[in-house]
């Protein structure tokens, strides 16, 4: 027997396999009773599939297509042709015999309905399946879904503990600041009871103030007419000498010296507004200028170089030693500090010779009568310092250092200063124009004599004259003096010179301006006699200054020369223990009617000790004798 099996996969022919005779002597067997009439046939698993179970019909004639059941590992059912003899059964030698009976057609439609049933079953397992992928999908997704949920889950409470976070450590701040407020108010309410007390203290003690107040007033009366009384017996003119014996004793001006002149740091610091730039007036070879308040007294402070070889205490002694000249026409030494290394003078009104001279700092110029009073005045100066035992040597003599108070009347600033710093900062002389004032033979052997004062003073005398640079004045003044023409080199705005007078002292000028100092003119014995009587000449008081102050500001009264208690310009200036200065008689009758306390500031005074005011004094003196 031939037949021919075609493997057919969705109608597509995939195989095809030949059979002759027998299918196999070592296949297996092709029926048996479990199959129910079916025709079975296992090949080998090389063959490319499992089992085949052929269905077979005997009724179905040849070359009629046999269906083929492909098991195992393929899902699907495949369909081949089998073609046969057409005289032969098909049948294995060996395995059919005859043809097939009745209960071979019973198995073969059993084995359809078996296959019918797979089917069917396969398709319910299909569907099963698909039915079990989309649940396993949906799980998936939900599952996904769940996890993104669980994730924003995750995201709040963190972002909720966090915040939670936060508000815990508020609420331990607040509970911080609550206890605080809690501590502070415990405090006030233990302070509250002090408090009151002191409240009542202090009205009482307002109570007392009235009442001092109003005794204060009665005082005050009482002492003016006193005051009244007194002042017409009163002789200015012995006054005034017994005054001045009481300045030329050395037991009262050292006590002055020891309990006025000594001024602390922070006072200078004070006084200057720590050293405010709009305090300083003024800077030259030996420091630095401010002006301000000490004691109620306007000053202007010099600061000293802090660098130098004197110790505090020489250099206390010395500065007390300077302090002890006194000349009308001297800057009055007021106060010492040896901590600062700083000087505080008097303060006068009108500035510096040199600003009038060149019209600076809207200064206007100086009349001749002036010029020539101002000339004789620092010749009286010079002549009393050079006189004094020791000699004093001004070294820096020049028009700034010339100062003009408010009636320009002249004082020298300055002098004696050289004594107290070093020899190093005496030798610096960096300004070209202060050099021209400086003796030449004082520059070459560097030593201070009173004729390099002459020489200074000599130059000075020049620029009263011509208010021309100190540069080349000597030169221009002697060859318009050799040329006849002295009126060329004169300053025109000081007015109408007089000739003669002018003439003899641009002779005096150049005398003092001689290079060899033994040539030059002696001060007391040469040059005196020849500008004193010039003084006659001038009127210090005259009108005819263009830059003197109206009657009505030279009558004003500074404000530190009246007495607290009595409003009016002392006479008798003496210092409380609260700084303050007032009349002698005006203090001396508060403190003897049983007052411990300063008039100013209502406060206890340290000490009752009353201290004279001799600087101030000779101040309010010299303020009177120009009014």
């Amino acid at each position: 027997m031939h037949c021919q099996i075609w493997f057919t996969c969705n109608e597509c022919l995939i195989h095809t396999r030949s059979m002759k005779n027998s299918l196999s002597s070592s296949s297996e067997s092709l029926s048996s009773p479990e199959d129910n009439g079916g025709t079975e046939m296992r090949n080998h698993v090389g063959n490319g599939y499992e089992d085949l179970n052929i269905l077979e019909n005997a009724s179905i004639p040849a070359n009629k297509i046999v269906k083929v059941e492909i098991k195992g590992d393929y899902s699907t059912l495949h369909e081949a042709h089998l073609h046969c003899a057409k005289s032969q059964p098909l049948l294995e030698e060996g395995s059919f015999h005859g043809k097939a009976s009745n209960d071979e057609r019973s198995r073969v439609e059993q084995a359809v309905m078996d296959a019918e049933n797979s089917k069917q079953r396969a398709l319910e397992e299909s569907v099963k399946r698909w039915r079990a992928e989309e649940d396993a999908r949906e799980a998936i997704s939900m599952a996904e879904a769940s996890c993104r949920l669980f994730k924003e889950k995750q995201a709040q409470r963190k972002e909720k503990e966090e915040i939670f976070a936060k508000q815990k450590e508020e609420i331990e701040e607040l509970k911080i600041q609550h206890d605080l407020c809690l501590n502070k108010l415990q405090m006030i309410q233990e302070n509250k009871p002090v408090l009151e007390s002191q409240i009542t203290e202090s009205s009482c003690a307002r109570k007392e103030l009235e009442e001092k107040i109003i005794q204060a007033v009665e005082l005050l009366i009482s002492f003016r007419k006193q005051r009244d009384e007194m002042q017409i017996e009163r002789d200015n003119a012995v006054k005034q000498v017994n005054r001045f014996r009481k300045l030329v004793q050395d037991d009262a001006i050292e006590y002055c010296i020891k309990n006025f002149f000594s001024i602390s740091f922070s006072d200078i610091i004070e006084a200057t507004q720590n050293f405010d730039p709009s305090s300083k007036i003024g800077e030259g070879k030996f420091g630095s200028v401010y002006k301000g308040m000490i004691h109620d007294v306007k000053v202007a402070i010099k600061m000293l170089p802090a660098c130098g070889s004197f110790s505090d205490l020489d250099f206390q002694h010395k500065a007390e030693s300077l302090s002890r000249v006194r000349h009308p026409n001297l800057v009055t030494l007021i106060g010492i500090c040896s901590e600062s290394r700083s000087l505080a003078y008097e303060f006068l009104e009108n500035g510096n010779l040199e600003d009038h001279l060149a019209c600076r700092k809207k200064s206007r110029p100086l009349h001749w009568q002036h010029r020539i009073r101002i000339a004789v005045e620092i010749c009286s100066a010079l002549i009393f310092v050079h006189a004094n035992d020791p000699c004093i040597v001004h070294g820096n003599l020049r028009p700034t250092n010339i100062l003009l108070d408010a009636k320009f009347v002249s004082k020298i600033s300055d002098f004696g200063v050289h004594l107290l710093i070093s020899q190093t900062e005496n030798s610096n002389n960096d300004d070209p124009e202060a050099s021209v004032y400086v003796d030449p033979e004082c520059i070459d052997k560097r030593q201070l004599t009173v004729e390099s004062d002459v020489y200074s003073f000599g130059v000075i005398l020049l620029r009263l004259l011509t208010a021309r640079p100190a540069s080349g004045i000597v030169r221009e003044v002697k060859c318009s003096l050799e040329s006849g023409n002295l009126g060329s080199v004169l300053d025109s705005s000081a007015g109408d010179w007089p000739i003669e007078q002018v003439e003899l002292l641009a002779y005096l000028a150049l005398s003092c301006c001689e290079k060899d100092p033994l040539n030059r003119p002696n001060m007391l014995s040469e040059v005196w006699p020849t500008i004193e009587p010039m003084r006659d000449i001038c009127k210090p008081n005259s009108d005819l200054n263009t830059s003197s102050q109206g009657s009505k500001s030279q009558k004003r009264i500074p404000p530190h020369f009246v007495c607290p208690i009595f409003q009016d310009v002392m006479e008798d200036p003496h210092i409380a223990a609260d700084g303050y200065t007032y009349e002698g008689d005006a203090i001396k009758g508060w403190l003897y009617s049983g007052h411990d306390t300063s008039p100013m500031t209502n406060l206890k005074l340290d000490t009752c000790d009353l201290i004279p005011n001799y600087a101030l004094y000779r101040a309010i003196q010299e303020w009177q004798q120009q009014s």
